[in-house]
């Protein structure tokens, strides 16, 4: 689906901002969040209308910005599988896997969804840029998600969508203009992913607002858009781990370079950085697939980069990724301190804008057994959470822990914690 590049409105070539380009303008939104490259509303009703709608009607949201790149050829699957942990004996046309990628080390450089378009023919969308043809500007990338997700596709593209299996996609349309349609749900509930040329992405954006209406479909903002991967335990580059291409050995040092020479979008990951007090070294935020609960994805019944390292890892891994409870009488009194001469770090809501991995130590007793990331309030749980990657002699459902909050150097404060399943919405 080679498509010509889009041409920018009017309003959006004299925008001192890049705007997400494939969302039509809104002239009632008055703040804007960073997302890759691009800026995207922070809000468009308010964010816990927006983050309770994926549980109750479903929302419309943009994920054109991640970098996609496509690859054909005789070879192609095998160049994936070499590339991945993953093996897929029985790939077919329309179905879509999470690839996960490492480096010899066994810590991930990069994951995302690769899709099938066609008979050697293959769309890889991901958090990290690759030495391939990029086409991300070619795509738009909508997901709309949610209990009624169902049924506003079916009255916008006139047929079903129940016949798709999880991770499946087919061709559809919406009033003449065709798009892949994809089953995935990130929000944790039934949603789909819409793949189409990105000059039809405001026709395609509105339409489906409109068929939506009846069904009380919002806009998704990026200052909620992430709850959900909390909620969900769906661990996210430059939010609760970093990418492995911190080093200075010579392979790395020449892929930075080519990251930066290649735009924005990818050199931006370099710059991801991490802070809180469980450390700012980058490397301690580097993880393995079975850190982040992706041990099912990697398969050993193939050669890829990192196989030997991850044969010893899944062996005894040492970690598990767990949702933390926090406890609510702790966290306000992290608010109180603001009426206090001794005020401790304040906690935005609900969760600290997407731009590095805050972690936070995680205690038993005395023992640094983990660290907390994504910290975010759930107005559906009314519950403050994180994810937690955790030593796996503590990751028992029902245990208490304590997370450390507050930067070193400053004001802190244990906060009780209990243990609890990822993810943490148990449908």
């Amino acid at each position: 689906m080679s498509t010509p590049k889009k041409t920018p409105t009017a309003s959006q070539e004299t925008s001192t901002l890049p705007i997400a380009p494939n969302v039509p303008a809104d002239p009632t939104v008055t703040s804007w969040t960073r997302f890759i490259g691009t800026f995207e509303a922070s809000e468009f009703t308010d964010w816990i209308d927006e983050s309770v709608s994926w549980k109750t009607t479903c929302y419309i949201g943009d994920w054109s910005p991640l970098l996609k790149i496509r690859v054909r050829g005789p070879d192609s699957k095998a160049f994936f599988e070499h590339l991945s942990t993953n093996h897929w004996p029985n790939f077919a046309i329309g179905q879509a896997k999470q690839a996960i990628f490492c480096r010899e080390n066994g810590t991930i450089v990069g994951e995302g969804v690769v899709m099938m378009l066609g008979q050697d023919d293959f769309i890889f969308t991901k958090k990290f840029d690759a030495k391939l043809d990029v086409v991300s500007d070619d795509w738009y990338l909508f997901q709309v998600q949610g209990p009624k997700s169902v049924e506003v596709m079916e009255a916008a593209t006139k047929s079903t969508v129940t016949d798709l299996k999880f991770m499946r996609s087919k061709r559809m349309s919406i009033d003449g203009l065709e798009f892949w349609c994809l089953r995935q749900g990130v929000s944790g509930e039934r949603g789909l992913e819409l793949w189409g040329p990105a000059e039809q992405a405001h026709a395609v954006y509105r339409a489906i607002l409109a068929y939506g209406t009846e069904f009380g479909i919002r806009q998704l903002g990026g200052r909620a858009k992430t709850v959900n991967h909390c909620e969900g335990a769906f661990p996210t580059p430059g939010l609760d781990f970093l990418p492995s291409v911190h080093g200075d050995d010579a392979e790395l040092l020449g892929y930075h370079e080519f990251l930066e020479e290649s735009g924005m979008s990818a050199g931006a990951f370099l710059h991801f950085g991490a802070s809180g007090n469980y450390g700012s070294k980058p490397s301690q935020h580097h993880r393995t697939p079975f850190d982040l609960g992706w041990g099912w994805l990697v398969n050993f019944d193939h050669d890829f980069i990192g196989k030997e390292a991850l044969a010893a890892f899944a062996r005894d891994p040492p970690n598990v990724l767990v949702t933390l409870e926090w406890n609510s009488e702790n966290v306000i009194d992290v608010y109180a301190s603001m009426f206090r001469q001794e005020t401790l770090e304040f906690m935005e809501l609900p969760r600290s804008p997407c731009k590095s991995v805050q972690g936070s130590s995680v205690y038993a007793g005395t023992d640094l057994v983990g660290c907390a990331v994504s910290r975010c309030y759930s107005y559906w749980f009314k519950k403050m959470i994180s994810l937690c990657i955790i030593d796996k002699r503590h990751a028992t459902p029902g245990q208490e822990v304590c997370v450390k909050w507050g930067q070193d150097g400053a004001p802190q404060k244990l906060i009780r914690a209990i243990v609890r399943r990822a993810p943490y919405k148990e449908d």
